[in-house]
């Protein structure tokens, strides 16, 4: 899938998530926190949501393991984890396998924000919540010390 394509899927995930919370999202780069370093998130309203859009899949085209891809979004929790502000976050992924995947991996990691993980399908232009990352965390009282 070449750059254009990647961008298209995006735009259509982010409006898929907008008309889903009656917001107007955009793509943004933002420094993330004082003097942080700066990151494009592909979802941000302002005081509302703040997140990613991720359009790798779980294995490759020939069957193998997709590392990359599965990299790019465990990056994509981490710049999630870091933001500072009071936007509830989420990750939208174009690829079921791999959501499910990142949900399995970190569900019951401590994450100290929670973040909702979604499925865009891309034929059917319908977005589905798989999850959410750090709900079991805080359900059951646990923290980093």
């Amino acid at each position: 899938m070449i750059k254009r394509e990647r961008l298209d899927i995006e735009c259509r995930a982010r409006s898929a998530y907008s008309t889903k919370i009656s917001c107007e999202l955009l793509s943004e780069k933002l420094v993330v926190g004082v003097n942080g370093p700066l990151h494009e998130f592909d979802i941000y309203a302002e005081g509302v949501v703040i997140g990613g859009v991720s359009t790798g899949t779980y294995n490759t085209s020939f069957g193998k393991t997709n590392t990359g891809a599965r990299d790019r979004a465990c990056a994509e929790l981490l710049w999630l984890s870091l933001w500072p502000g009071r936007e509830s976050c989420v990750h939208i992924l174009t690829d079921m396998p791999l959501a499910t995947w990142l949900l399995r991996r970190f569900g019951n990691a401590p994450f100290l924000k929670h973040i909702d993980i979604y499925h865009y399908d891309v034929a059917q232009d319908s977005l589905a919540k798989v999850g959410r990352i750090g709900e079991k965390a805080f359900s059951s009282g646990e923290f980093l010390v």
